[in-house]
């Protein structure tokens, strides 16, 4: 999404035309595809050979995502409800059945809402859980009898979950998302440990400030959006807000074979802010 006013320090990104082709003949499920990093990591993983299986509540902006990669030649675009057993479990069986087993499981959908607990009512703290916290769980354990078919057949599987820097670190008025996404991080390094001898390698990316729809949001609640940009752009040492690219190209990096070495890992794309 463009902002209006990109510093001119910012380097051009060119993760998002990759050459390689980590992921031929390899099925990769992402969760909340429609837009944003989620989009960006479809992209990323259909430009390196994966056929990708894009779920989302926003079934258009799904099918979207599936056209930009590459159209119903590269996957598939379903809905999905991440909170609900039925729904996971259907398009479960839609991935297998079209597809086949999955190799790559990214957990990306998730949400945001602003408020001290006192400010929150337990409706909102519980939405917030479910889709944060119990959707990762249970997509993960929905699919892992996929992955560890996947794993056993070709020696890995792998599953990525999308966490947030605040799941590391935190921020005032922002008490349940932090907690859900801590909790993220915390359920990485569990699978990590119980799926590692059945060749499952769990990891999470813990994105920073990072220009997504999510993000827009914020700046249309301030009185003066441009501003709030630049604000905003200058808190990473970097002096630049971040790109979905950027997120996507370190998922395709934890979801290949090149992180063999590589499970139980928070990893940080920030521009530098949780080092501060």
């Amino acid at each position: 999404m463009s902002s209006g006013v990109v510093p001119a320090s910012m380097p051009e990104i060119t993760s998002g035309r990759p050459t390689a082709r980590r992921f031929e003949e390899k099925v990769c499920v992402v969760t909340g595809g429609a837009s944003g990093i989620g989009r960006a990591v479809v992209l990323r993983l259909a430009a390196e050979g994966a056929r990708v299986a894009v779920l989302d509540m926003d079934l258009a902006g799904a099918r979207e995502s599936l056209e930009l990669a590459g159209g119903e030649t590269t996957g598939l675009a379903a809905e999905i409800d991440v909170r609900s057993s039925a729904s996971v479990e259907a398009a479960a069986g839609l991935v297998k059945g079209q597809l086949g087993n999955a190799d790559v499981l990214v957990n990306n959908a998730g949400i945001e809402i602003l408020g001290t607990i006192d400010e929150m009512a337990p409706d909102v703290w519980d939405e917030i859980m479910a889709v944060n916290l119990r959707g990762p769980y249970l997509t993960s354990r929905i699919f892992l009898p996929q992955l560890l078919a996947r794993a056993a057949e070709r020696g890995g599987a792998a599953v990525v979950h999308n966490a947030s820097l605040m799941g590391l670190v935190s921020s005032a008025g922002l008490a349940a998302y932090c907690a859900s996404k801590a909790g993220v991080v915390s359920l990485t390094r569990s699978m990590a440990l119980d799926y590692a001898k059945q060749n499952l390698r769990v990891n999470c990316v813990c994105p920073g400030i990072i220009h997504t729809p999510m993000l827009e949001r914020r700046f249309a609640m301030q009185p003066d959006r441009e501003q709030a940009y630049r604000d905003t752009s200058r808190r990473p040492p970097v002096q630049y807000i971040g790109r979905p690219e950027d997120v996507a190209a370190s998922v395709a990096y934890l979801a290949s074979d090149e992180a063999r070495f590589v499970t139980g890992s928070a990893l940080t794309i920030d521009g530098g802010v949780g080092a501060a």
